[in-house]
């Protein structure tokens, strides 16, 4: 009888996650943006990203085209599923781009709480 108690715990306990992870609610859309580094940022609050030559299709609120983007030039890609205001990407082209960040007052709950946008295209070369 114990036996089977604990393995229903067992069970529970691994089923939860599973659970929780089949949610259908909309979740706020992930930037990658608050955590800089202090090698990223120079004294102007601005950073440099490499953007890769295409995009990725990802899932944020809904399916959609990320950009692939990384703050270290020799670090891994990552998605990114916000808007660089004023940046134009083009396919088949790799960036490296000065970025400034600013934060939104009160955003809401769906909606980053930071915005993006291109200060400067410091390269731009054919992949």
């Amino acid at each position: 009888m114990q036996q089977r108690l604990r393995e229903a715990v067992a069970a529970s306990i691994l089923l939860v996650p599973l659970l929780a992870a089949c949610t259908t609610a909309p979740q706020a859309q992930p930037v990658l943006a608050a955590a800089t580094t202090s090698e990223s940022v120079e004294r102007d609050g601005t950073f440099v990203i490499d953007v890769a030559p295409q995009t990725m299709r990802c899932t944020g609120v809904a399916p959609m085209d990320c950009l692939q983007i990384r703050r270290d030039h020799n670090g891994p890609w990552e998605l990114f599923y916000g808007s660089i205001t004023d940046f134009e990407f083009q396919p088949g082209y790799r960036y490296r781009l000065r970025i400034e960040q600013t934060p939104v007052a009160n955003p809401p709950a769906d909606a980053s709480s930071v915005t993006w946008r291109l200060v400067e295209v410091l390269d731009k070369q054919p992949a």
